[in-house]
């Protein structure tokens, strides 16, 4: 496609990169003028306090968008979910790339590196329409062209004006950046938990949420809501594991009886997927783990 001419933008994060994959994608930006490449890494303030200043390791871009822009207005597609671009999202074991030395090859080593293979099982929606691809390909620009490094997106509050209200069957694109927003993705999770009637029903493998969102489910199981979620104990295979591990045990701990609680136990793969619904009427399908990460710190995208 680079060598057809087609415009292509990629936006990673610099410290979620291997060094051969950082190679590979900085070599084709160089061999062709039209491929676009922009690195996020979060820079905070000098005068912040030592926490905030170590906010600069980790803080990520976790936003899941491939889009396809086609001439013809047929091929155009935007897909949205959890998924990363990686060999495990889309082989149930690794690849064997010895014909090709400039890839990566994904092995079975741990600990703290980042070439480590898991598989994973997700979950997507894909848009196969040419305007809804290009109303998401202009939100997704106000992240690619931020303000001076600000980051500042299109605000999360931004209220979208609907003849007649909202009908079933409308969706809406979100996109968070928590330490520019003020946390408005964790306050509107806190509203769609306070507004459940009967019903939430969550998938996530990530069980760690925010002091607001916990509040916020511990006055939806007083009021009477059933809650169910499906989740992993074991998250080793994952980047940090077994912390994760410890985390997600805790939480089923606690939440033993007060909610129905599955784990996900297909062997050898680790869940991935992101979705909550609330009272089977409204679902949000996204990046978004349940967990401090994707509620303080990191960018985030999904459809409700």
């Amino acid at each position: 496609h680079a060598a057809r001419g087609t415009k292509i933008r990629l936006l990673v994060s610099s410290v979620l990169e291997s060094r051969k994959d950082a190679r590979m994608i900085e070599e084709l930006a160089s061999d062709y003028p039209n491929v676009s490449l922009r690195k996020f890494a979060y820079e905070p303030e000098l005068s912040l306090s030592p926490d905030e200043a170590l906010a600069g390791t980790h803080r990520v871009n976790h936003i899941k968008l491939f889009i396809v822009l086609g001439r013809n207005p047929a091929k155009s597609v935007a897909i949205i979910g959890g998924r990363n671009i990686h060999d495990g999202f889309l082989y149930s074991q690794p690849v064997n790339l010895d014909a090709y030395p400039h890839l990566q090859h994904y092995g079975a080593k741990r600990s703290l590196t980042l070439n480590y293979y898991s598989n994973w099982h997700d979950f997507d929606l894909a848009f196969h329409d040419d305007k809804t691809a290009r109303l998401l390909a202009s939100h997704l620009s106000t992240i690619w062209h931020d303000d001076d490094g600000s980051l500042r997106a299109r605000p999360f509050s931004a209220r979208s004006q609907v003849a007649g209200g909202l009908k079933p069957g409308q969706a809406r694109h979100f996109m968070s950046v928590p330490f520019v927003d003020g946390r408005a993705l964790e306050t509107y999770y806190v509203n769609l938990i306070d507004a459940a009637q009967h019903s939430i029903e969550l998938v996530n493998p990530y069980l760690n949420p925010t002091d607001a969102i916990g509040q916020a489910l511990d006055r939806a199981i007083a009021r009477g809501v059933r809650i169910e979620i499906i989740g992993r104990i074991d998250m080793r295979g994952d980047l940090g594991g077994e912390v994760l591990t410890a985390l997600n045990e805790e939480f089923f701990e606690k939440n033993r009886g007060r909610m129905e609680i599955l784990d996900y136990k297909a062997p050898d793969v680790v869940l991935h997927a992101k979705i909550l619904m609330i009272d089977q009427r409204l679902v949000s399908v996204s990046s978004v783990n349940l967990n401090n990460r994707s509620f303080l710190h990191d960018s985030e995208n999904g459809v409700v």
